[in-house]
């Protein structure tokens, strides 16, 4: 049986090894190589004879979480680059504004190597067991108060809608501040018949988590149940 062993696999992945599944996935911007040790991880944990139909939904749900994760991390360089006060509605509006104005590939491989350098993360984590399968998706990044709100205001109007086409013509004119992400998240759970509350946002002081538990049998247990605090 093979031990638990970690893989610097380039300066911006690093991987948790054991019994050749990946445990967890640490980045600190988003790549290629990052996508595609993601789809190796789901593939070998749903299994493509035991979960095959899986597998592109969770992929996609962990790459848009992974991509928040580290925009999120990126966004507070560049406040802190520029002078603003992510506390601050008004700088934190224009601040925003900006920053998406500007926001390109290239931008993220320089802002994802000034994460790396200031010590912010992106952390993947895969627990498994025949029962289910739990992610998390960490970034060290604190989350403002309006931050939280506009958050939780994206989850509650995601989780009003069943098609993603439909959420789209709703929110035609505010694509970018409805939460597309959130809603896409949310909707892709209920096609595939996943209760949508299984997906949680978690916000600590130091840390925001993302969380998606996928039961595969009738006897999963959800952490959420075992443990009320998380």
């Amino acid at each position: 049986m093979m031990g638990q062993e970690i893989r610097d696999i380039s300066d911006n992945i690093r991987l948790t090894i054991e019994n050749g599944k990946i445990l967890s996935l640490k980045t600190h911007r988003m790549t290629h190589s990052v996508e595609e040790h993601i789809q190796e991880a789901v593939g070998l944990i749903l299994d493509k004879v035991t979960h095959p139909t899986l597998i592109p939904t969770v992929y996609t749900i962990i790459k848009e979480l992974a991509i928040n994760a580290c925009k999120a991390n990126q966004k507070r360089i560049f406040f802190e680059e520029k002078g603003l006060d992510l506390n601050d509605t008004t700088d934190y509006e224009n601040g925003v504004r900006e920053y998406k104005k500007i926001f390109s590939e290239a931008m993220s491989e320089l802002y994802g190597q000034k994460a790396k350098k200031e010590g912010y993360y992106c952390l993947i984590s895969f627990h498994y067991s025949f029962d289910g399968i739990r992610i998390e998706v960490i970034n060290n990044a604190p989350v403002t108060q309006q931050e939280e709100k506009s958050l939780r205001e994206k989850l509650e109007k995601g989780m009003r809608y069943n098609d993603i086409a439909q959420f789209y013509l709703d929110n035609a004119d505010n694509t970018e501040g409805a939460g597309i992400g959130l809603a896409l998240i949310l909707i892709m759970l209920k096609g595939e018949e996943i209760d949508p509350s299984y997906f949680r946002i978690i916000i600590r002081e130091d840390v925001t988590i993302a969380r998606l538990e996928i039961p595969l049998t009738p006897d999963f247990q959800s952490i959420r149940k075992l443990n009320h605090k998380n």
